[in-house]
């Protein structure tokens, strides 16, 4: 198995993502391209740099070192040209403000172990464990089998969230694994799948239903979009295809825009939604009507 891969955060102390305290590993890279993604900086599969020029001190640091040029002196001020950037973080090396710095790196199993087994007494009195996700952890399949396999090894309860757009390899190198998959199922049309997020759902579906053949610990999440999801039809839908599959559980994430920061970091245009908010009401109108389908629904991860 792959013994090394590109993580982008580890968080710890989450209860949101699977039973009890939870340390998240985030491993970098996805297929899909959500529109409205809250973690911009989890799409490519490699290390990126991002610029928080604000906490620039204009120490030139930066100017003296680039090897690519890509930070200039223009008109006595500090400019930095990402079009020329190799993003070799060179720069962030000698950025004493931290106004640059690398997200994403590579780690082995043996260092991703080490910062999981951290917290295992917060695991032994929480039920809790760790969860992978991403990016999209199952893009790395190799090595997220192998992230998974050790900390079974060492009696840690084991949650992956996935979109389930991979080959389906890659969830038959996890299963004996994973206690327990978060898989999103966003929208049952794939015309409309293709629009927001960049491909159909045609493979997501496929894998979802192979999946709930060989386990039954399966969580539906599915985020609730201003204009894309947020209607009754399309949640019944969704919980429609759970109870079908055997699946028991959906959980309804509300839209937030906590994300929205990380896109001027990367130079990219964050998501414009067609109304800022979802309200509380709603969400609750969504979750009693999916309820009617017979699963166990909660607002919320």
């Amino acid at each position: 198995m792959t013994t090394e891969g590109i993580v982008f955060d580890v968080q710890r102390f989450s209860i949101h993502d699977g039973p009890g305290i939870r340390t998240l590993v985030f491993l970098k890279g996805c297929p899909l391209h959500c529109k409205w993604c809250s973690n911009p900086e989890s799409q490519r599969f490699r290390p990126e740099l991002l610029f928080q020029p604000e906490k620039c001190i204009g120490c030139q640091a930066c100017l003296e070192i680039c090897p690519h040029e890509a930070v200039r002196m223009n008109h006595g001020q500090l400019t930095f040209r990402r079009d020329l950037c190799q993003e070799c973080g060179t720069c962030c090396q000698v950025c004493y403000a931290q106004a640059r710095v690398m997200k994403g790196a590579s780690m082995t199993v043996d260092q991703v172990l080490e910062e999981v087994l951290k917290d295992a007494a917060f695991y032994a009195n929480s039920g809790g464990g760790m969860t992978l996700g991403g990016g999209e952890p199952l893009a790395q399949g190799a090595f997220a089998a192998a992230i998974l396999q050790a900390a079974k090894a060492k009696g840690v309860h084991t949650a992956v969230e996935t979109a389930g757009h991979v080959p389906w390899e890659s969830f038959e190198k996890v299963l004996p694994y994973t206690d327990l998959f978060l898989y999103d199922l966003k929208h049952m049309d794939p015309e409309v799948h293709r629009q927001w997020i960049g491909q159909d759902n045609r493979l997501i579906l496929s894998n979802l239903e192979k999946l709930s053949r060989r386990t039954r610990n399966i969580i539906l999440r599915t985020p609730v979009i201003p204009g894309f999801n947020d209607n009754e039809a399309d949640i019944v839908a969704i919980a429609r295809q759970g109870r079908l599959l055997g699946i028991k559980e959906l959980h309804l994430l509300p839209f937030h825009r906590f994300g929205e920061g990380k896109y001027r970091l990367l130079d990219r245009e964050p998501f414009q939604a067609v109304r800022s908010e979802i309200t509380k009401e709603e969400m609750e109108a969504l979750k009693r009507r999916a309820e009617q389908e017979g699963l166990q629904v909660q607002v919320g991860g």
